[in-house]
């Protein structure tokens, strides 16, 4: 088990775990055209997406204690559409029936015809479509063409992971008139989206360490393995904390990390896309803003300095007028980049009789001087530092005032991209 402070009472993760429902963007526009089929405005809604991104959880959601509508479920157990006549009678017609199909078809379709005209509304969800046998899917085609005055007697929500057979099923239903029938498909989380969607998992089980459990760049890679399906979230999360949790005698304080991350995305046979990465390192720019100094006196020119540059531009220039800095994505570092690639505490610069020191902090993507990876470095005058895509240039005291010349090019320098797990 974890050691006390750090404790988990519960994996978030799990089936049953302590998660809220959370929607990504394309969700939000299904959940909007589910109200309008249960507004009556809609007769029928296909709803497609990968396996695990959420389709099931959706409707469920949206019917969840809705009382101005009867609803049946039709899972692939129902393998003939005599089963399904009678599943559909006893949840949303008359109750129990039995008897040959087509009595079945005329009992149900006088219940509905009666439910019609009293304003009651029935609906059926339909879900795993494809895994369903041509004659059932052909008795669902029947039933949502049944009218009473203009007005369908079923509104149907039709769930599959197969967008030819929604094509198709769209075709015949419209062959004899036109039907008021929307095919929404489902994708995964944005990245912002996942992060907000585990923090959230892990605050309602009662982690008050989420920053320090789960690194920024490690929510990341999780949506580098799983594109944002919930599914896949879900599992790879579950995985890495009971991985963690194996472990928390050992550590001093649990941490999510990436390689752990990694062997729990290979033991679920999840591949690695690096996309959130580049997109990632492409959006970010500093602004001035972004860059804070604890103890900001104003700058002599016997200092030290840092001029820091991101996307080409100067943003910053911060003295070194302390023997020992530290610089890190910390507000409580002596300089602060407010940078998602930056560590919480990425360097230390200490002066020495003989000049400036720059040590990496242990930092997860590492510290590079003029394009080399270091650990530990005498700083020289026009040395550039990379911290992902931001700049430090290095001036010495003796520099003067003004900026040393750079090269043509040479203030595009970067670190190498973050270190990535290799594909699974």
């Amino acid at each position: 088990m974890l050691i006390p402070h750090y404790k988990l009472e519960t994996n978030p993760f799990v089936p049953e775990g302590l998660r809220p429902f959370f929607s990504s963007a394309s969700m939000r526009y299904a959940q909007l055209k589910l109200e309008a089929l249960l507004e009556g405005r809609l007769q029928s809604l296909f709803i497609s997406g990968p396996a695990g991104v959420g389709k099931t959880s959706l409707v469920e959601k949206a019917l969840e204690g809705r009382a101005n509508a009867e609803v049946s479920w039709i899972d692939p157990s129902i393998q003939h559409p005599q089963t399904l006549l009678e599943t559909l009678a006893r949840d949303i017609g008359p109750g129990e029936v039995s008897g040959p199909i087509n009595e079945l078809r005329h009992i149900l379709e006088a219940f509905l015809k009666y439910q019609v005209a009293h304003n009651r509304m029935s609906v059926v969800v339909i879900d795993a479509l494809e895994r369903l046998p041509l004659p059932v899917i052909r008795e669902i085609e029947a039933l949502c063409r049944l009218r009473l005055r203009h007005k369908p007697l079923l509104h149907c929500v039709l769930i599959t992971r197969n967008e030819e057979l929604i094509a198709n099923l769209i075709a015949h239903l419209e062959e004899r008139r036109p039907a008021a029938l929307v095919h929404q498909r489902l994708a995964g989380f944005t990245l912002e989206e996942t992060i907000a969607y585990v923090r959230a998992c892990l605050q309602g089980a009662g982690c008050e360490w989420i920053d320090e459990l789960f690194l920024e760049e490690t929510l990341v890679d999780v949506q580098g393995f799983t594109k944002g399906i919930v599914g896949d979230v879900n599992a790879l999360c579950r995985e890495v904390l009971d991985a963690v949790a194996v472990q928390g005698d050992e550590l001093r304080q649990p941490r999510v990390t990436r390689a752990l991350l990694k062997d729990a995305a290979a033991r679920l046979n999840l591949r690695y896309d690096p996309t959130p990465w580049r997109e990632r390192m492409a959006e970010e720019q500093l602004s001035p803003e972004a860059v804070r100094v604890s103890d900001p006196d104003e700058l002599r020119i016997l200092d030290a300095r840092l001029i820091v540059t991101s996307g080409g531009k100067v943003v910053a220039e911060i003295a070194l007028n302390r023997p020992r800095m530290v610089l890190g994505r910390d507000p409580a570092c002596d300089i602060a980049l407010e940078s998602s690639y930056v560590s919480r505490y990425q360097n230390l610069f200490m002066e020495t009789p003989d000049g400036w020191i720059l040590f990496d902090l242990n930092s997860t993507n590492g510290c590079f001087v003029n394009g080399r990876r270091v650990r530990e470095h005498r700083l020289r005058d026009g040395d550039l530092i990379a911290v992902g895509q931001h700049q430090l240039r290095f001036l010495s005291p003796s520099a003067g005032k003004a900026p040393v010349p750079t090269r043509k090019g040479e203030d595009t320098l970067v670190s190498p991209r973050p270190a990535l797990p290799k594909r699974a």
